[in-house]
């Protein structure tokens, strides 16, 4: 049997120790192959079936992916051994397999027994070997824990040692900015102080001598007033008296125009008034004749209308009288007011 490598990557191997191998355990030969062997073609009556044709196996594969993998091991070069006369051992990177000839079936119990105790041993020292490289495995994986561990613990002391250092640092640093930022401060405090006293002396020097001219500058301005009133006074006595004289001449004229033009609105409308009178005293006559009509048409179908209720009541007063006599003989005892409602329904 040959092992398969495993992929090896160097942050898994802390001692430096390379690649390990590990062994791939072939699947067991089923108990119905050793019971019951199917048996080839003799090889007595074809002698080159085995040079001619691949080695047929005693493991059956159990779905197709298994029987690709046995093409694909049937095409890789494996090695051929000899275990005895009817027993060919093949085997390659993937699979086992046994071929066994006619020799074989002479001395069967012998094969099978040798068949076994290889199997057991085969199998012991791939038990032997998977503990061995298990027991390597969970090591290493235990030293890498380990390793981790302390590497994690170290890399935290040195990020809290870089915190501390660096939460110091800023410290200071925002410390001695603020001392500079407040000796700045002072420092133009001082200067804007001094500054200001300067500017506030001068400032009270100019505002005196304004004073003084402001004083001077009022009284001419009374001055000027007064003299600019008068002036003003005057032309506005004779701007007045000239408005006035156009106002009156505008007003009389406003007036006279809206004169005109409400006397003859005033005639248009009396005009539309009297049109308007007129179509409607023509309706009302119309109505009134339509109406007088009417009243003469439904007039006469009244007088009709009684005419025939006089000749229908003429009529119905003898029935009546002979109504209550047959009523009176059938109901001697009856009231009268039973008959007048019969005779109104």
């Amino acid at each position: 049997m040959y092992p398969n490598p495993l992929i090896y990557c160097t942050c898994w191997d802390p001692w430096n120790l390379g690649p390990r191998k590990l062994i791939k355990t072939p699947h067991p030969l089923p108990k119905a192959s050793i019971r019951k062997p199917i048996f080839p073609a003799p090889i007595s009556r074809e002698p080159n079936y085995l040079l001619s044709q691949p080695a047929k196996s005693t493991a059956f594969p159990r779905d197709k992916a298994q029987s690709r993998k046995l093409e694909e091991s049937n095409k890789a070069p494996s090695e051929v051994i000899e275990v005895s006369p009817g027993y060919k051992l093949v085997r390659n990177r993937e699979q086992i397999s046994v071929t066994l000839g006619d020799e074989m079936f002479s001395r069967k119990k012998h094969l099978e027994s040798g068949i076994l105790s290889k199997v057991k041993i085969s199998r012991s020292d791939i038990i032997s070997d998977l503990e061995e490289q298990i027991s390597e495995l969970s090591a290493i994986i235990e030293q890498m824990n380990r390793d981790h561990q302390s590497a994690q613990k170290l890399l935290s002391n040195e990020m809290d040692l870089r915190c501390a250092d660096m939460k110091q640092k800023f410290e200071t640093e925002s410390r001695e900015l603020k001392q500079t930022h407040k000796e700045q401060l002072e420092k133009l405090e001082n200067s804007y102080k001094e500054t200001l006293k300067v500017e506030k002396a001068a400032a009270q020097e100019k505002l005196d001598e304004m004073g003084k001219e402001y004083k001077y500058l009022k009284n001419m301005f009374h001055m000027y007033q007064d003299s600019i009133y008068d002036e003003m006074e005057d032309k506005w006595s004779r701007r007045k008296a000239e408005w006035e004289k156009d106002e009156k001449m505008e007003r009389e004229k406003i007036l006279l125009q809206q004169k005109h033009r409400i006397t003859k609105k005033f005639e248009l409308e009396s005009e539309e008034e009297k049109r308007k009178m007129n179509e409607s005293f023509s309706t009302v006559m119309e109505n009134f004749t339509r109406e007088k009509e009417e009243l003469i048409r439904q007039h006469n179908e009244d007088i009709l209308q009684m005419q025939e209720l006089r000749k229908a009541k003429e009529v119905s007063i003898p029935i009546r009288l002979c109504e209550s006599s047959i009523f009176k003989a059938i109901h001697p005892w009856g009231n009268e007011m039973n008959f007048t409602q019969t005779s109104k329904i």
